[in-house]
């Protein structure tokens, strides 16, 4: 039996430790590793913020928000009393610069075979206020992804909405099929709906509207397929290869006014097929607070039982 843990390190000394769960894709993985079908020997660990049970078909993280190339692997042969127990080793590091809320964390192989632009990526992380309009305000409390949230008001009990530029987004070439995910932290329970809209244009946008769950706290949506943002475009259609603003709208419910954390957005390529490339092991941890100025030394040890 294989049994994955990772563990967590902060000045030498474990901070945590959870078990995985090999994903289908990691198990096909690692037979053929062992049978020598599998040349590739580099690996990286991702860390995110979703909480989600893990389960052998997960296929990437829920919402990833650094990677970072294995440093090293090596072999951990011990024995005690007569018994031996034999594991392989992969280390990495949480850099100084690096801060969030890690809950989830995975291993992949560090080499695709198929290489394309349109991979899974952020689109902001909101932290800076700087180029949006509307003077929304930086937060400390709350954030997930990064040191931040970007605080956004409704126009008292009437819709409004922030824009800013952004680094050129071409979604020509993902499918109806991927996905854009928001996490967001609500302070009240008057938010009727927040809308995203992808500009190419000063007036031609692709809009999706999320209604969030009641409650306040922090929240992430789930998948909202590239199909349903794509049939959202307004007329005269958007340059879907040359997005380059991002607006969010927030309405209030009706006669209220509404307060949200803006924390990450980021686009998931979801149906690109590599047989060599995949979510190897996932596992959900304890919410662990990341943050900048410290390094954090994660471990994965994989347990042969034989």
């Amino acid at each position: 039996m294989i049994k994955g843990t990772y563990i967590f390190y902060a000045d030498g000394k474990e901070i945590a430790r959870h078990a995985n769960v090999i994903t289908k894709f990691g198990k096909r993985f690692l037979t053929n590793f062992i049978a020598g079908n599998e040349k590739t020997l580099s690996k990286s660990m991702a860390f995110g913020i979703d909480s989600t049970t893990a389960t052998e078909l997960d296929t990437r993280l829920g919402f990833e928000f650094y990677r970072t190339p294995v440093q090293f692997g090596s072999t951990d042969i011990q024995t005690e009393n007569e018994t031996t127990t034999y594991s392989v080793v992969y280390k990495a590091t949480i850099p100084q610069d690096v801060s969030g809320l890690i809950s989830e964390v995975g291993i992949y192989p560090e080499v695709r075979k198929s290489l394309n632009i349109f991979d899974s990526k952020f689109i902001t992380d909101f932290d800076s206020q700087l180029d949006w309009t509307n003077a929304p305000e930086l937060a400390t409390a709350n954030s997930k992804v990064g040191p931040y949230l970007l605080n956004m008001v409704s126009n008292n009990n009437a819709a409004r909405e922030y824009t800013s530029n952004i680094s050129l987004l071409d979604l020509s070439g993902y499918s109806v099929n991927d996905s854009i995910r928001l996490a967001y932290y609500k302070y009240d329970d008057n938010l009727a709906s927040i809308k995203i809209r992808l500009y190419s244009s000063a007036t031609a946008y692709y809009e999706t509207t999320i209604t969030p769950p009641s409650g306040t706290g922090h929240f992430i949506s789930s998948n909202i397929l590239l199909s349903s943002v794509l049939s959202g475009a307004t007329s005269p259609a958007p340059d879907s290869k040359n997005i380059n603003k991002l607006g969010i709208v927030l309405t209030p419910t009706s006669g209220n006014t509404t307060s949200v954390g803006m924390d990450a957005l980021r686009i998931n390529d979801e149906d690109t097929f590599d047989p060599q490339f995949g979510l190897i092991s996932r596992s959900v941890v304890t919410a662990l607070s990341k943050v900048a100025g410290r390094q954090v030394d994660v471990e994965y040890r994989l347990d042969l039982g034989f």
